[in-house]
């Protein structure tokens, strides 16, 4: 058995009905000569059945004792099996993205399992011009984002005739379920080390603020640091409300060829022209329903602080971006994002090299236990206390680096990977992109009682990068 890391953990007790906490793929497959024999279906689950050894969480899942007091683990689960995880679907006609997108939807609204390991994938057939989607989702627990855009190097190959790939050192071999006693002695041990480990994560947290004044201008000292900004500085958006479980998704590519030559034009990062990108789509959604708000939009923006050989599950921290959506000039607003991501990520590195959401998931889980977590968010999501809160943020919005290579499967080839992360209670809107060898995808979550034409905001991702590109003359 794993002990689940408190981070990882934060990510199993603040899940809802309402508010399911896992990453999504979409992967888009072109068929190609020489799909072998069987049914696509057959073939792809004899690939995940191969393969699953590469991917351990996959074949894991959480025990926790009784009454919920103690911490949870993992499980190698002896009562595994394949085809409860793998499941076929056929899209209605005519099978074109706005069918995937809906099943998309639907598929994200539901919850996994937790007597089950956490994924579970879909083959999608049906879909036009004779391609195939992969569609996989996988709790927040068991992996982050970037680890989860990994899967596709596992489970595909980076040449059409396929690859080696190494053997299971072993059979694999299940646990045994825990029992009673077993739980019950440490879940004791659990609460008697609890004081111990909220006091060293305290230490932490405040060695942090200590260090970050002096640590900030000597990184960057022509960078001007960033003022104290206000808990409740996002503005009410349409968005920022309580959740439903109902989820609507928007999907849509650039070249990843163009946001690069927008970088180096204008002496920028990728980063910050998918933000520019971004704001530029939610200023006209915005405009288009309630209005612009006055102040900019604050998105939180996860950055991997992952270590090599770093096998916890979630290794992320967040810095905050202010988004100037009352600007009009598209260069005005990608430079301006350009300053503000400079200044956020000074103050990053000056508050401990990213260890802050850690440090503060080992405070919150060792002054209290996971029934009450549980319980707490729970009465927060079911009593709609979001729609009585000012929010903390806007929107979450990603930047995950996916492979840099064609990838491959028997008979298909992939050529979209579109990430979806998920919404939280209060900010019912997630804009996620990934890069795939020569085409950056775009995959935007909302809660589709909040914004039921989400893929107008998809769309005007496209339309911006089309709009910088034209500056490019100008630069």
């Amino acid at each position: 058995m794993i002990p689940v890391s408190n981070l990882d953990a934060a990510m199993l007790y603040a899940e809802t009905a309402e508010m399911p906490m896992h990453t999504m793929g979409v992967l888009i497959l072109e068929r190609t000569v020489g799909a072998g024999d069987g049914s696509p279906f057959e073939i792809m689950r004899k690939l995940f059945a191969e393969r699953i050894h590469l991917i351990p969480p996959f074949r894991r899942r959480v025990v926790q004792g009784p009454l919920q007091i103690g911490d949870p683990h993992w499980i190698e689960d002896p009562a595994f099996d394949l085809d409860q995880h793998f499941v076929r679907f056929v899209l209605p006609s005519p099978g074109g993205m706005r069918e995937l997108r809906d099943f998309v939807g639907a598929f994200a609204g539901s919850r996994l399992d937790r007597s089950r390991p956490l994924w579970k994938a879909a083959l999608v057939e049906g879909l036009e011009s004779d391609r195939l989607s992969l569609v996989m989702k996988i709790h927040h627990a068991a992996m982050d984002g970037g680890r989860a855009a990994a899967i596709a190097g596992e489970l595909l190959d980076d040449a059409p005739e396929g690859r080696s790939f190494p053997s299971p050192d072993g059979p694999w071999v299940p646990d045994r379920e825990p029992s009673i006693p077993w739980l019950a002695s440490d879940t004791l041990r659990t609460l008697m080390g609890k004081p111990k480990r909220a006091l060293v994560a305290t230490q932490r947290v405040a060695s942090a603020v200590r260090s970050r004044g002096s640590a900030e201008p000597q990184a960057r000292p022509e960078v001007p640091p960033p003022e104290k900004a206000p808990l409740f500085e996002a503005p009410p958006t349409p968005f920022n409300r309580a959740l439903t479980p109902n989820r609507s998704v928007g999907l849509s590519d650039v070249s990843f060829e163009d946001v690069k030559a927008i970088k180096e034009a204008f002496g920028t990062s990728v980063n910050d022209v998918v933000l520019a990108a971004c704001c530029a789509s939610l200023r006209s959604w915005l405009a288009a329903h309630e209005g612009l708000p006055e102040r900019p939009l604050v998105a939180t923006v996860p950055v991997s602080v992952r270590h090599e050989g770093d096998e916890a599950a979630n290794r992320v921290s967040v810095i905050r971006v202010h988004l100037p959506i009352n600007l009009d000039d598209s260069v005005e607003r990608l430079m301006k994002i350009h300053e503000e991501t400079n200044r956020q990520k000074l103050r990053h590195r000056g508050k401990g090299g990213g260890d802050v959401l850690k440090n503060f998931a080992d405070i919150v889980t060792n002054v209290t236990v996971p029934w009450f977590l549980t319980h707490l968010m729970g009465f927060y999501s079911s009593h709609h206390l979001a729609d009585r809160v000012p929010p903390l943020w806007n929107l979450v919005i990603s930047n995950i680096a996916g492979p840099p290579v064609p990838l491959y499967t028997t008979g298909a080839r992939l050529t979209h990977l579109f990430p979806l992360g998920p919404v939280q209670q209060g900010s019912g809107l997630n804009i996620t992109v990934m890069s795939v060898v020569d085409r950056l995808c775009v995959g935007v979550l909302s809660c589709t009682e909040l914004v039921p034409d989400v893929q107008d905001i998809a769309t005007a991702f496209v339309d911006e990068i089309e709009q910088l590109k034209r500056c490019i003359g100008h630069a």
